[in-house]
């Protein structure tokens, strides 16, 4: 009986093994195909939403300031064309005042001139004592006077006339001076403009990218939880097949007298459906040295506002290459490459639990479903990035509750 049971079982593992090497086969078909696009997706997650949001902070300030110039550009437009049309005016006006300033420079020349002959005149004068001579003296003092009173308002006049281009030409200065500030924050807008549509078309890019990996990452998860389901599912077929050949052993023994009692599945299902802390003592890291990129746990999406709950933990070893360990005694249940997870193992530990490592980039030749390990046995490599799992019957566990810190 013994020996039958041994046939069944081999039989059983046989068949098992060749379909597992046809599924291998197909997901190494489908890994060759997407890797392509992985490749491109290689840009990394916390990277690229850290870029945008400070793309989207720095295009808000852009904005502000677009929106500061262009309220700055139509003061200046408004007073551009008043000072254009002030600019002819005062040009004229000051054509005009310089014709008056050389004509008042004449004039005092001319009364200057003239206030001299009189003072000659009145000198030679004073000798003679006519009549003539006398109302002469008397009309030249009335001149002398009206010609000085002329050249005290000429001058007068000279002195404002150059205060009056001084003015002119200092307002002109300014009308200029605006103008070209205008002009120089015109094209400081239109540089603006240019770098906010380039940064546009940045973010449109990184935003395109950046939907295609939220999408992957979605991907994984979802493919995470189908593959523990199937292999749910073999593990009941398996545990059926263990407790009918047991019946028909017990059956056999008692002569066809009792039948055996049902045994319980092994394993449980792998469920979703909440959050249990592990209660258990805490256990070696799957890698010697490495910082967390991704915590357990819910994530709101930074740009998106889209709350993820992130059933793994994303583990950055320090080093490339780096071996991962298995945490706890147990036997492989699954050990094969996946179209979006890359390699990935999952081991059957006590009580119930499950620990899940995916994103390897190799596993080790020994390491086959079957297989018992032991804690700190080395499973495979890993490039940069591990993705680690616990569950435990229906729920998950945080896996940094259970390693060493």
């Amino acid at each position: 009986m013994k020996k039958g049971i041994f046939t069944l079982l081999l039989a059983f593992s046989l068949a098992f093994a060749s379909n597992t090497k046809e599924k291998i086969k197909d997901s190494k078909n489908s890994l060759r195909s997407t890797q392509a696009m992985s490749e491109q997706l290689s840009k990394k997650l916390d990277d690229l939403a850290g870029d945008i949001v400070n793309g989207e902070k720095k295009l808000r300030g852009i904005s502000g300031d677009i929106t500061n110039l262009k309220g700055q550009i139509s003061v200046l437009e408004t007073n551009a064309s008043k000072a254009l049309l002030e600019l002819d005016d005062l040009t004229k006006q000051n054509k005009e005042l310089e014709r008056t300033q050389k004509e008042l420079e004449q004039n005092m020349i001319r009364i200057i001139a003239e206030d001299l002959s009189f003072d000659l005149m009145m000198s030679a004068s004073e000798g003679k004592q006519s009549e003539e001579s006398i109302i002469s003296s008397q009309i030249l003092t009335k001149l002398n006077a009206i010609a000085k009173e002329d050249f005290k308002r000429l001058s007068q006049n000279y002195e404002d006339t150059i205060e009056k281009i001084k003015n002119k030409s200092s307002k002109i200065n300014e009308i200029n001076s605006s103008i070209k500030n205008y002009r120089r924050k015109q094209n400081d807008l239109q540089s603006l403009e240019s770098t906010q549509k380039n940064t546009i078309n940045g973010l449109k890019r990184d935003k395109e990218i950046y939907s295609k990996k939220l999408a992957k990452l979605q991907a994984q998860q979802d493919e995470l939880r189908k593959t523990l389901e199937q292999l749910a599912i073999m593990q009941k077929q398996e545990d059926e097949a263990a407790r009918a050949a047991r019946e028909k052993q017990e059956r056999a023994a008692s002569k066809g007298g009792k039948k055996g009692e049902k045994s319980q599945p092994m394993g449980g299902g792998y469920q979703t459906s909440s959050v249990k802390r592990y209660s258990g003592a805490r256990t070696i890291a799957p890698l010697d040295s490495y910082s967390v990129k991704q915590k357990f746990g819910n994530y709101v999406d930074p740009i998106y506002n889209i709350k993820i709950f992130n059933e793994s933990v994303i583990l950055r070893s320090s080093t490339p290459d780096a071996k991962v360990k298995s945490v706890l005694n147990g036997k492989v249940v699954f050990a094969k490459a996946t179209p979006m997870l890359e390699n990935v193992v999952i081991i059957e530990n006590e009580n119930g639990i499950h620990t899940i490592y995916a994103h390897l980039s190799q596993i080790a030749p020994t390491v086959k479903v079957g297989s018992v390990v032991q804690k700190g046995y080395v499973i495979g490599r890993v490039r940069n990035d591990l993705t680690f799992e616990v569950t435990q019957r229906n729920y998950h566990i945080d896996p940094l509750e259970m390693i060493s810190k």
